[in-house]
C-alpha cells in the first residue's frame, strides 16, 4: 500500500495522520461527483483567525495573517492557510513524510525550535542524504516523482514533503522565500515556509481567475494546482473527480473546503473565542491618571469597578505568560496574544490560568478581587508591547482596534 504525503506525516520519527487533528468529519460529507468541492474564496469578514489549541498556535498567527495579507487583490485569507497548515502538518515545523533522525531540542527560535546544529542537518541536500531516509512504499530513483499519471492508470508517488508547510525539495527550490530577512531560504523555519505557501497560493489563485470555465471555484482550483499541480488542474480542467487516478487531490480540496471556516471567531462582543471585555462592569480610574498611589505617578491601566469574586476573562486568543503573585498587582494574570501585544489582568482573589495555557477570547482566568496595592475591589487591566510593568500602551484604543468600545 502506498501512503500519500499529505495523509501520512511522520513526525521526528512518529506517524501522525492530518486527518485526526479535529478533521475526522471533513469526509463524511457528500456532494455530487459532476460539481466542485464547494465554496468560494471567502470575504473578509468581522472575524479573527483562531489561535490557541483548538486553531493555530499563536507564535504561528501573526505569520499566517500576514501571509495572507501580502496577496494582491484580497485574493487569500489566513483561515484558508491555517487549514492547510493544520492539514498538512498539524503546525508541526518538523513534519516530514520520512523518518528524521531525531527530536527537536529546546536551543531553537520562537519560530524554529531547531537548534543551529539541526538547521544545519536539516538543510542537507538529497545527495548527502544518509540511506533509509525514505517511508516505505515512498518513490526510489526509478519512479516517477511529479505527480504524473502513471502508465495503467496509477498516480505517481508524491515527492517527499518537510516542515510545516509540506513543499517537496525540488518546490522549495523554486518557490521558497526569506520569509525573515535572515538570508537563509529555510523550508524547515516557519518563517520563511509559511509565507512561501502564502506566496504560492496566491499565484494559484490569480492563475485560477483566468479560468472561469474551469470546474470549481478559483480557490477549490488553486487548492488542487498546489497539491498536483497547476499543470494536472489544466489536464483535468479543473478540480479532479472524487473517482479515479487522482481522486486524492479531490479529497484534499474538500478537506480544506470544509475546515477553514472552523479557523475563525468573531470579533467584538461578548461570545467566547473571540475578542471581549474582560469583566462586565463600569470604568473607574482611567489610564495615565496621575497620583501618588502609583510608583511612576501615573496609572498604567484602566480599572474596572466591579465587587469581589467576578469572573476574569481573557480578552482574546493568546498563551498564558505568567501567573500567580506579582507584588503590588497581588495575583495576576499576563496574556499574550497573536500580534505581539500582551494583556495583564491584576489584583485577583484567585487565580485559574496557568503558564503555557492557551486561552480564547471569553476564557475564564481567574476572579476578581483586592490583592496586592488596592484600595477595594476592582480589576486592573493593561495592554502592553511586553510581559513586564512599564511597556505599558493605552488600552481604550487598543480595546478599539478589536472591536470593543467601553
Amino acid at each position: 500500500m502506498r501512503i500519500a504525503r499529505w495523509m501520512v506525516p511522520v513526525i521526528v520519527g512518529v506517524v501522525m495522520t492530518p486527518l485526526s487533528i479535529g478533521l475526522g468529519a471533513v469526509l463524511l460529507g457528500t456532494f455530487d461527483d459532476s460539481e466542485a468541492a464547494g465554496g468560494d474564496v471567502p470575504e473578509p469578514k468581522a472575524t479573527e483567525l483562531k489561535a490557541g489549541d483548538v486553531g493555530v498556535p499563536v507564535i504561528y498567527a501573526k505569520l499566517v495573517r500576514d501571509a495572507a495579507a501580502d496577496c494582491d487583490e484580497k485574493l487569500l485569507t489566513a483561515p484558508v492557510l491555517a487549514a492547510q497548515l493544520k492539514l498538512e502538518s498539524n503546525f508541526n515545523p518538523r513534519a516530514r513524510s520520512m523518518p528524521a533522525e531525531g527530536p527537536a531540542d529546546d536551543e531553537g527560535s520562537l519560530t524554529d525550535p531547531r537548534s543551529a546544529e539541526q538547521r544545519a542537518a536539516d538543510s542537507r541536500t538529497d545527495e548527502e542524504s544518509l540511506p533509509g531516509d525514505t517511508l516505505a512504499g515512498e518513490p526510489t530513483s526509478g519512479e516517477a516523482t511529479s505527480g504524473e499519471i502513471l502508465p495503467g492508470g496509477a498516480p505517481a508517488e508524491r515527492p517527499l514533503t518537510r516542515g510545516i508547510a509540506q513543499f517537496s525539495d525540488a518546490d522549495w527550490a523554486t518557490q521558497g522565500i526569506d520569509g525573515n530577512n535572515d538570508g537563509v531560504k529555510d523550508v524547515l523555519d516557519p518563517a520563511d515556509a509559511i509565507p512561501s505557501l502564502g506566496k504560492r497560493m496566491c499565484e494559484l489563485l490569480l492563475t485560477a481567475k483566468k479560468h472561469p470555465g474551469f470546474r470549481g471555484t478559483p480557490l477549490e482550483l488553486a487548492l488542487a494546482g498546489h497539491r498536483v499541480s497547476w499543470k494536472t488542474v489544466e489536464k483535468y480542467g479543473g478540480v479532479p473527480r472524487a473517482s479515479g487516478a487522482d481522486g486524492e487531490t479531490y479529497e484534499y480540496v474538500k478537506a480544506v473546503m470544509r475546515s477553514y471556516p472552523q479557523m475563525v471567531v468573531p470579533v467584538g462582543g461578548n461570545g467566547v473565542g473571540g475578542w471581549t471585555l474582560p469583566v462586565e462592569g463600569p470604568a473607574g480610574t482611567p489610564y495615565h491618571q496621575r497620583g501618588s498611589a502609583w510608583s511612576t505617578g501615573l496609572h498604567t491601566g484602566v480599572d474596572f469597578v466591579i465587587p469581589s469574586g467576578t469572573q476574569v476573562k481573557a480578552i482574546g486568543p493568546g498563551e498564558v505568560v505568567t501567573a500567580g503573585a506579582g507584588g503590588d498587582y497581588g495575583n495576576q494574570v499576563v496574556i499574550r496574544h497573536e500580534d505581539g501585544t500582551f494583556s495583564q489582568y491584576a489584583h485577583l482573589s484567585e487565580v485559574k490560568a496557568v503558564v503555557g495555557q492557551s486561552v480564547q477570547g471569553g476564557t475564564l482566568i481567574g476572579w476578581s478581587g483586592e490583592t496586592g496595592n488596592a484600595t477595594g475591589p476592582h480589576l486592573h487591566f493593561e495592554t502592553r508591547t511586553g510581559p513586564a510593568f512599564g511597556s505599558d500602551i493605552p488600552p481604550i484604543p487598543y480595546l478599539r482596534t478589536k472591536g470593543l468600545i467601553l
